[in-house]
């Protein structure tokens, strides 16, 4: 997924390259620099494209599945797909940046950074996983509310750069910066990599997109809320003998509630069907 990497290198080269000094005296300014600009740019050109991001798919996958507008195996297809993909696209992009000498005499925070991100704990960095694509999935999900470029930017930019500052770690951009860093010279295997920040990461943007936006907007709008209200009612009755009434029984819940048939732009953008092809952001 090159969209990434370049939005990832810019902040490298451009609030990477202050001094350690600065970096260390003003962390705080350093971080808002960091995130400002780079990664932000990098979804914005993925959402307006068409392109396919592994992280946002979590979120359109358990959406679609929720909705039963695509199995568990599509879904699933769709997913594994857009992940090699994107991994294969970052590794091409590192190539090209080691070939073109893009970070010489400049790669020494990208080793910092990577070094950095292979050090945390297994839970906390799948933490910082779940807290990424939570914010990942919201940005695409106001980007596609907006109806022009300039909103779809606004709504992309504001949670991308603040997850960027605050540190979380994105599966699709540690494809890029972590194995760039390994050709600049970082001291990481392969083993390290995967272990402990791939698998963790990974696993942490799929519960942040699939439970924390998907589902949580699914139980809220969509057909989701029927079957729990259709769930608990059932456990009512088999437990008190008799019908549950009141307002949250399925009963009350007309087919108008389902979050398909809601003008919600993030539902508006999932496909009738999945035919086994990538769904675009």
């Amino acid at each position: 997924m090159a969209d990434g990497g370049f939005g990832f290198s810019t902040c490298m080269l451009a609030a990477g390259q202050l001094s350690p000094e600065y970096r260390k005296a003003e962390p705080g300014m350093f971080n808002l620099l960091f995130g400002a600009y780079g990664f932000p740019v990098g979804l914005s050109m993925c959402v307006i494209n068409g392109a396919s991001l592994f992280t946002s798919n979590i979120a359109y996958m358990a959406a679609a599945c929720i909705q039963r507008k695509a199995s568990a195996g599509q879904g699933l297809f769709v997913l594994l797909w857009s992940y090699f993909m994107n991994l294969a696209g970052a590794l091409l992009l590192v190539q090209f940046m080691v070939a073109g000498h893009v970070f010489y005499h400049r790669e020494e925070f990208t080793i910092e950074l990577a070094l950095k991100k292979t050090s945390y704990s297994f839970g906390a960095t799948m933490t910082k996983g779940i807290l990424c694509n939570w914010m990942v999935c919201m940005a695409v999900w106001q980007g596609n509310a907006a109806q022009d470029i300039t909103g779809k930017l606004l709504g992309i930019w504001f949670p991308i750069s603040a997850f960027v500052t605050m540190g979380f770690e994105h599966c699709v951009a540690n494809m890029f910066v972590i194995p760039l860093a390994m050709k600049l010279g970082a001291p990481i295997s392969v083993g390290t990599f995967i272990v402990k920040n791939l698998i963790p990461s990974t696993i942490g943007n799929l519960i942040g997109g699939a439970v924390f936006v998907a589902s949580m907007y699914g139980l809220a709008y969509g057909d989701w809320e029927t079957a729990v209200n259709s769930a608990a009612a059932a456990a009512w009755a088999r437990a008190t003998g008799r019908p549950r009434t009141g307002g949250s029984s399925s009963s009350s819940l007309s087919s108008s509630d389902s979050l398909s048939e809601r003008p919600d732009p993030y539902v508006a953008a999932l496909p009738t069907t999945v035919t086994g092809k990538s769904v675009h952001v």
